[in-house]
Parts: structure tokens; sequence; C-alpha cells
């Protein structure tokens, strides 16, 4: 009498609810919550919705009866229900992750919302019973995320740099994975006047880039204002076409006194290569080149702190008619997520 008084005193603290199944009646208490998502509530959304994973920090399994839908809602309607759920366990050396993977009709949410996944309770539990008496099961939940309007902003070139000409090298960069929409060019203005339009390479490496292509040398008259525009829908997320570039407006301030200006490279080896180790690098020019006596390029990380990881002695290669730069960093790893600067000193 008294064991009995007990559990149902403890039932009672922990909120707990009696449920039945298959004619044994079981205990369930709704405190399994999400250690993380595939989805971000900081990271807009720009794929086409098809399925989503929620992760906790144990082996689980889904519960048997049980009716209520996952959905995604916005604004309390529902705009999509689960078709189907996946679980996915997996076990290592130092811990246990369970994945419930939520399917659903695939189709692009509309731009410009905050939408809200919505797992009932009681979906799913964890694969053992807590101390052979409850059955753990997962709480309510309800975790936002975002389909953007639009690309965003850009990082890369700043506005008001001066510039001598077109050897320089204008970027710009957005947060996504990004493609060419047609054959986007820049509008190229001297004093607000059109004086050209440049055609825009738009890239996908780590992040989606664009930047203007100039067939022909050109220059930019010291102290005279200029601006490179590329027009908003000349690029859009690899995974939606509805999801295109907002205007990007460059301003900057011619630089060229009519005395010889330096130069760069116009391909680099990295552009093609992204197996994430550090070899051969090299530097093509569009023009004969020597290298320096005691020439060095050099290795910089960028994050968490600038400081040189190396440097190493470059070697010309003119194999193929071609004037390379080539320097080698031994096998070198680097990390992705934060990258690193190779710098040719002038």
């Amino acid at each position: 009498m008294r064991t009995k008084l007990l559990i149902t005193i403890l039932c009672s603290l922990l909120g707990l609810q009696a449920v039945s199944a298959g004619g044994n009646t079981s205990t369930t208490a709704p405190i399994m919550w999400p250690v993380s998502y595939t989805i971000s509530s900081e990271k807009p959304f720009v794929y086409p919705l098809e399925e989503i994973g929620i992760i906790y920090d144990r082996a689980i399994k889904l519960m048997d009866g049980v009716t209520t839908p996952i959905t995604i809602q916005a604004d309390g309607v529902v705009v999509a229900e689960a078709t189907s759920l996946e679980i996915i366990n997996s076990t290592s050396s130092k811990s246990t992750e369970g994945m419930l993977n939520v399917h659903f009709e695939k189709q692009n949410l509309p731009k410009g919302v905050t939408y809200q996944l919505c797992l009932p309770e009681g979906v799913i539990g964890w694969t053992e019973m807590e101390e052979g008496i409850f059955q753990l099961v997962n709480g309510a939940i309800k975790t936002s995320f975002s389909v953007p309007s639009t690309l965003g902003p850009t990082s890369g070139t700043d506005n008001g740099l001066q510039i001598p000409d077109s050897d320089c090298f204008f970027i710009f960069y957005w947060h996504f994975e990004t493609k060419a929409v047609g054959e986007p060019k820049f509008d190229l203005y001297r004093e607000n006047e059109k004086i050209a339009e440049i055609p825009a390479e738009v890239t996908n490496y780590a992040f989606g880039e664009v930047q203007p292509v100039f067939d022909e040398y050109m220059t930019f008259d010291k102290g005279v204002n200029y601006k490179l525009v590329l027009p908003a829908g000349s690029a859009c997320s690899i995974y939606r076409d509805d999801i295109v570039n907002e205007e990007i407006v460059c301003d900057f301030i011619g630089a060229y006194d009519g005395n010889p200006n330096s130069f760069t490279y116009t391909w680099c080896s990295l552009y093609t290569d992204h197996s994430g180790i550090l070899g051969e690098v090299s530097f093509r020019f569009d023009r004969p080149i020597e290298v320096s006596p005691d020439a060095k390029v050099i290795l910089h990380e960028i994050y968490p702190e600038q400081k040189i990881l190396m440097e190493v002695t470059p070697w010309l290669d003119t194999d193929g008619n071609c004037w390379n730069l080539v320097c080698d960093f031994g096998g070198y790893t680097r990390d992705d997520e934060w990258g690193f600067t190779i710098e040719i000193p002038e």
C-alpha cells in the first residue's frame, strides 16, 4: 500500500500522464527535449521544405498510437503537415544520439515569412525505461525559422576605396550558395554617367561570390567618383530561383595618376582546388614575370587571431606557355569555417 502511494505522489510531481496501449497501462513522462535541429532561427532557410531533423541526446523510438500530426505553422495557421517520420539512432564511444527526421511534401514556402515547426508531446520516446517504471517521451515544442525575401546584403569590397585601375580586385560575398541568373553584368558609372557594362562572374565556393570581369585594362582617373552597380535579380540561391540578390552599389574613387601601376595574378589554383589540404598553390599572370631574389609568399591565419603561419619560397613555372608563380605549403590543413590569407608581398 505504501509503495503504491509513493508511486502516485511521484507521478503527480512530475506531471505524468497514464496512457493505455494494447490494454497495458504504462506511465509516460514528457521531459525529453531536443539538443539541436537542422533548422535555426539564426540562419535563414533558403531551401525547399522537404526534411527537418530534430536531434536528441539518446536513442529514441516512435510511440504507438500517436495521431496528432507534426506541422509547419505561420501565425498559428498550418501551412504543411508531415507525410512520414524516420528514426536514426547512432552511437559512438562518447555518446548516443537519436534523430527524428520529419518528412514533408517537397515545396517552396512563401518568402519573407517566419515559420514554426510544431512537434506535439509524446510522438517519440526513449528506447529504455526510466528505472523500469516510466516511459520518457518528448515534450511539446515550437521552434522558429525564417525564409528570407532576398539574398540580403553582401560583404567584401568596401565603399570609398581609392582604386587606380581594373587590375584591382573587386569581389562581393553572400552568406548563401548562389548561381547566376542569365548573363549578369555590372554597370560602371563615372560621375553618375554610365560608361560601360562589365560581365559579372557568379561563383559558388564556401559562399556565394560575384565579381566584375574586365575584358580590357581600364584606368580610373585620380579624384574622380566611380561606382559599380549590379542590378537586383542578377544572382539567386542555388536551391531556389525566386530568392535573388538585392542591388549592389560599390562607390569608389579613382586613383590613377599616369604612372605605371603594379599588376597582380589573373587566376589561382585555389579557385578550382577545394580539397581542404594546402599543398602546391599556383598564381597565373597574364604577362612575363620573374621571381625576385629572396622572395617569400606568406600564409596568414585570419581567425581567431591574425598571425603568420609560415613563409615559403616561390618559384616560376612556365610550362604550357603560362607564367605561374608556384609555392608549396607542404600539406597544411585549413579550417574552411574560418579560412586563411595567402600574401604575395609587393
